[in-house]
């Protein structure tokens, strides 16, 4: 007959590491952690009222800023793999969201671009997103925002710079 241990009997000598992350106070893992939060909550809202995904919505949100762009350039603006990017596009493209056109100076390339369906759909959900933006940065005072996007800037390019000198630079994508 086996005995059910108690949860107040103590835990086994288990193995510790040596140096703990503080994760409370590791940037990475706080950037991760806001990250995530703001894509769930759009990824359900999007995928609840407009049938879409979040990887999809950043592609349009790109394609709504930028105008047509390459899938490498997709995929570096999006910071989404090359793999990620290419179902969000093969999704839209599916649905008659985006359209595919020769790149003008460069004949081994396609530009991906809004279709009229996908203008309509761009135009309905910016809305959502422009005012999830807005309650997001109503905890912040116009200076912290300030701040916030020159910190934001800054780290943007150590990273871009990291992951250059370590080989993973995402906006070195195969073109």
């Amino acid at each position: 007959m086996k005995i059910k241990k108690s949860l107040l009997d103590p835990l086994p000598e288990v193995p510790k590491p040596r140096e703990k992350t503080d994760l409370p106070h590791h940037l990475p893992y706080q950037l991760v952690h806001v990250s995530a939060l703001l894509s769930l909550g759009v990824s359900r809202l999007f995928q609840t009222k407009f049938n879409l995904g979040i990887r999809e919505w950043r592609v349009l949100a790109i394609l709504g800023h930028y105008g047509p762009s390459s899938a490498a350039d997709l995929v570096g603006r999006a910071a989404f793999d090359k793999a990620t990017v290419s179902r969000a596009i093969k999704r839209l493209e599916t649905d008659g969201m985006v359209g595919r056109c020769p790149h003008p100076t460069d004949a081994r390339r396609q530009l991906i671009y809004l279709t009229e369906k996908g203008v309509e759909l761009h135009d309905r959900i910016a809305p959502l997103s422009i005012m999830r933006k807005r309650i997001v940065e109503s905890a912040l005072t116009e200076k912290e925002r300030e701040s916030l996007q020159i910190i934001l800037e800054k780290l943007r390019g150590q990273l871009e710079w990291l992951n250059q000198e370590e080989g993973g630079d995402m906006n070195n994508t195969d073109r």
